[in-house]
């Protein structure tokens, strides 16, 4: 096909708001639909490629694999490479153990599989993924994969009928993307059938479904494509439902300026600095996020650097990008095959070495053993409760009073009761410690992701997550059990006020069976009611109820910035500040907004008291989430076995006065 330097110098429009975007640089707050301009240009110039080659009759499977392996393989298994190094020596066990994985996903051409699967492209823990950016390279692959099969096969049934499937699978693809942007946001985002019509469109145009323009009409629709494009990655966000609708903006400009050739747009874009960029943007866009992501990674850590500013980091990604197209992306593309099944075969063996090293660290969960044993301290937190499986994960029918998880002193008679969900568990290890100091018994009662009520379930994304059998069951031992004269109940109120884990993108709801409506409004009317429910009943009973609200919900990984912090310090010195202490409570505070406000109504309808952990974790607008090296969290928002000791602790003098005093409120 006859070269065209404007589309090299689109690359470049696609390639430079999708790195500034990743630096940080707030003015591109849609720079990721750069890649949404890839995908066009795909489609456009695969199916031109091999529709030609059909035409002409000298087009091969093996031929078509051959060029897009040395045009995908080399700087991809470059860059897997050094980052699988850099990984090595910053990565926390958990994340490296991610990363194995993610480096056998982008090897075999389904990183948006796994990256869909390990929940999304905007959230907060992004930067512990070097690979994160495979995510395209996968759809692109199994694009090439399917496409080329495709057309073989409808070039000979006649045009009339590959126009009709092609634009069948165009307006199927978009419409699935409409249709399930909402509710399924990471699998439209990710996956190929929500991405085709993109890839459909540039086939499309390269298949001439569209009736050429010349003079003014030209002119109009490569500029108007231009701002298309511009407006996608100017005023597009995170908060954007995307693809849907809004993927239309860079993909149907880039159709219009593909199509305009000959336009002032399209002669501006062939100029030599545009073509340049656009040559080397495969090998910019492989290199750019492994670089940011690290910078990403680190910078939690406060180490003050020149080498981790985007003055220097945006030319180095340039200067990787240049060394890797010409040292090893060009040459290696322009290199002639003389045996093809040698070639498929140090292929295929190239892909299963560095396969087999990323399933290894996967499979040793990281390689913790590369790590000092101070290191190997701060990161291997527990959870501070008690035993999962004997008092977490009991099932309905097992909830028998003779088989009840005990909380203290298992010689003593139960007083008290405690429930909640996996925040419950984590603050029990403490308590239990504490109530044996005091020869002290009580009952507990916990469900994963589950509001502690009797009427209520809770839609986890896609998962219903049965809790209100549970609990119905649990109240009903407590109110038959007169010894036990006080009931804590406690959870992740934010997430359940919320609708949303902290800094998540996953929606949650509750719900309650036989209905159908699910929103926020009537999750909130359920959580309002449900609690309100639960607390009369166990009052009207004879119970004292005592509700603790949530600990701070800090929002990153505090075992792995504590390993982090005495990972770089071994590396930069006297560059890395001091490991943050402590967590501004002025963020816990907005979380805990919506449900303190709900606390306040409640109140006025129901009687029990409110115990808050904030009073002991947090002073003076900080809360402490270290104590020393050792984390008082075993991730975010559940305590350590630390934590938990910790809280309850400076809490006994309370919660002891709650147990032997339950009477009045």
């Amino acid at each position: 096909m006859k070269y065209r330097q404007d589309i090299d110098g689109l690359r470049s429009v696609a390639i430079l708001p999708v790195i500034l975007y990743h630096a940080g640089i707030g003015a591109f707050s849609g720079g990721f639909t750069g890649v949404d301009v890839f995908f066009v240009i795909s489609g456009y110039l695969i199916t031109t490629i091999i529709f030609r080659e059909i035409e002409s009759g000298t087009f091969t499977l093996s031929n078509f694999y051959i060029r897009r392996i040395k045009r995908i393989f080399p700087a991809l298994f470059a860059m897997i490479a050094v980052t699988g190094l850099i990984s090595y020596f910053v990565l926390m066990p958990n994340h490296f153990a991610k990363f194995g994985k993610s480096v056998a996903a982008a090897v075999f051409f389904c990183a948006n599989i796994i990256f869909w699967g390990d929940s999304g492209y905007f959230e907060a823990e992004a930067e512990s993924k070097p690979l994160l950016h495979t995510w395209s390279l996968g759809v692109e692959e199994q694009f090439y994969i399917f496409f080329p099969l495709i057309l073989m096969f409808l070039a000979r049934t006649g045009f009339r009928r590959l126009k009709t499937i092609i634009v069948s699978i165009f307006v199927v693809s978009f419409l699935l993307n409409i249709a399930f942007v909402g509710r399924f946001p990471e699998a439209v985002f990710f996956n190929l059938p929500f991405r085709a019509w993109e890839l459909m469109l540039g086939s499309m145009l390269a298949l001439g479904f569209f009736p050429q323009a010349d003079g003014a009409k030209k002119e109009f629709l490569s500029v108007l494509g231009l701002m298309l494009i511009a407006s996608g990655m100017l005023f597009i966000d995170e908060s954007t439902r995307f693809p849907g609708y809004a993927a239309l903006l860079p993909c149907v400009g880039t159709a219009l300026i593909i199509h305009a050739e000959g336009s002032a747009v399209n002669r501006f874009l062939s100029y030599r600095p545009f073509v340049w960029v656009g040559l080397l943007s495969y090998s910019l866009y492989i290199w750019h996020w492994p670089v940011f992501a690290f910078r990403n990674y680190v910078s939690a850590v406060q180490i003050d650097s020149f080498f981790l500013s985007n003055t220097f980091l945006i030319p180095f990604v340039f200067l990787l990008a240049v060394v890797s197209y010409y040292i090893i992306e060009k040459p290696l593309r322009v290199m002639k095959v003389q045996n093809r099944k040698q070639f498929f075969a140090y292929a295929a063996a190239s892909m299963l070495v560095i396969t087999s090293a990323g399933l290894y660290v996967k499979f040793e969960k990281g390689i913790k053993s590369r790590f000092s044993p101070d290191v190997i301290r701060s990161i291997t937190a527990k959870m501070g409760g008690l035993d999962p499986k004997k008092c977490f994960d009991l099932k309905y029918a097992d909830i028998r009073k003779e088989r009840l998880c005990r909380i203290g002193d298992k010689n003593a008679e139960p007083s008290f009761a405690m429930m909640g969900d996996s925040h419950a568990l984590a603050m029990s290890g403490g308590m239990n410690e504490q109530m044996k100091l005091y020869g002290m018994s009580g009952l507990f009662f916990a469900r994963p992701t589950c509001l502690p009520t009797e009427e209520s379930d809770v839609l986890n994304g896609t998962k219903i997550q049965e809790c209100s059998d549970h609990f119905k069951k649990a109240i009903d031992i407590m109110e038959s059990s007169p010894e036990i004269k006080t009931v804590f109940i406690t959870a992740r109120w934010g997430m359940y006020a919320n609708n949303v884990r902290y800094l998540g993108d996953s929606k949650l709801y509750i719900v309650k069976k036989a209905e159908a409506k699910v929103d926020s409004v009537r999750s909130d009317e359920l959580l309002y009611n449900g609690l309100k429910d639960t607390i009369t009943e166990l009052t009207q009973s004879g119970k004292r109820v005592v509700l603790i609200m949530d600990v701070p919900d800090i929002g990153f990984d505090v075992p792995a910035e504590a390993g982090k912090y005495a990972v770089m310090k071994k590396i930069f010195g006297e560059k890395v500040g001091s490991l943050d202490y402590d967590f501004n409570s002025a963020e816990h505070i907005k979380w805990s907004e919506d449900f303190k406000k709900m606390v306040a109504k409640l109140s006025e309808e129901a009687e029990f008291t409110v115990l808050d952990p904030s009073d002991y974790l947090c002073k003076e607008g900080e809360c402490d989430i270290y104590n020393g090296l050792d984390p008082l969290y075993f991730d975010s928002n559940h305590l350590s076995i630390q934590g938990s000791a910790y809280l309850a602790e400076k809490m006994s003098p309370a919660v002891i006065s709650l147990i032997k005093n339950p009477a009045g409120f």
